[in-house]
C-alpha cells in the first residue's frame, strides 16, 4: 500500500486537468506498441480536460468519479456506474451489474496500492446503490492492468474486438460476481 499521504475523494470539476494528465500519461506508458504512436502523441490534455470537466459536472447517482490526490496533485482516478447492457451481456449477467469505465494511476505511482484504494472506494459506492456484481473492459494487450485484475480475483471473459481512438484493439472483460467480496479482497493487505 501507499507509504505517503494519499487522499481518496470524489472528483470535482477543478480536478479535470489532473485527471486528463493521468489518463494521457498512463496511455502513453501502457499502450506503446498497442495503439499507433501517432495516436498516443496526438492526445491533448486540454481537450481531455474539457471532456472530464463535462463528466465531473454531470455525475448523477449511481455514477461516481473518485480521485487519488497526493501533495495537492491528482495521481489517479476511477470512474464507475451502471453497467452498459452490451458489457453485461459479454459476461452473461443480468441484474444489477456495475461497470468501471476507467481506472488509471499515474505511472510514477503504480504498484503502490493506489489502484486498490480507488477501486475499493468506487466499489463501496456502487454497492451502496444496490449493485451486486462488477465488470470492466481492458485492452487485451494491457499486461500490467490484467495482472492487477487477475490478482484481485477478476474472471477474464472472451476477447471482444473493438476500436480504440480509431485503432483496432481487442478488449477483455473482467468480472466480479460479488462486489462486496471484491471490496474485502481490496481492503486486505496486498500479497
Amino acid at each position: 500500500m501507499a507509504e505517503f499521504d494519499v487522499t481518496i475523494r470524489p472528483a470535482e470539476p477543478g480536478d479535470s486537468l489532473g485527471v486528463a494528465r493521468v489518463q494521457i500519461d498512463t496511455w502513453r506508458d501502457a499502450y506503446v506498441g498497442v495503439l499507433p504512436d501517432a495516436t498516443l502523441l496526438d492526445l491533448d490534455e486540454m481537450r481531455a480536460a474539457v471532456r472530464w470537466t463535462r463528466v465531473a459536472g454531470g455525475i448523477r447517482v449511481p455514477e461516481t468519479l473518485t480521485v487519488a490526490e497526493a501533495g495537492g496533485r491528482v495521481i489517479g482516478f476511477c470512474h464507475g456506474g451502471a453497467g452498459r447492457r452490451t458489457i453485461a451481456r459479454a459476461v452473461n449477467r443480468d441484474g444489477a451489474v456495475a461497470e468501471i469505465y476507467a481506472l488509471y494511476v499515474d505511472p510514477s505511482y503504480q504498484g503502490m496500492g493506489i489502484g486498490r484504494l480507488l477501486l475499493a472506494d468506487v466499489s463501496r459506492r456502487l454497492v451502496a446503490h444496490g449493485f451486486d456484481s462488477l465488470v470492466l473492459l481492458t485492452l487485451a494487450a494491457n499486461a500490467h492492468g490484467r495482472r492487477f485484475y487477475d490478482r484481485i480475483g477478476g474472471a477474464a471473459g472472451d476477447t471482444i474486438p473493438s476500436v480504440v481512438i480509431g485503432a483496432p484493439a481487442d478488449q477483455i472483460p473482467y468480472f466480479w460476481p460479488d462486489i462486496e467480496r471484491l471490496v474485502q479482497r481490496l481492503d486486505a493487505p496486498a500479497v
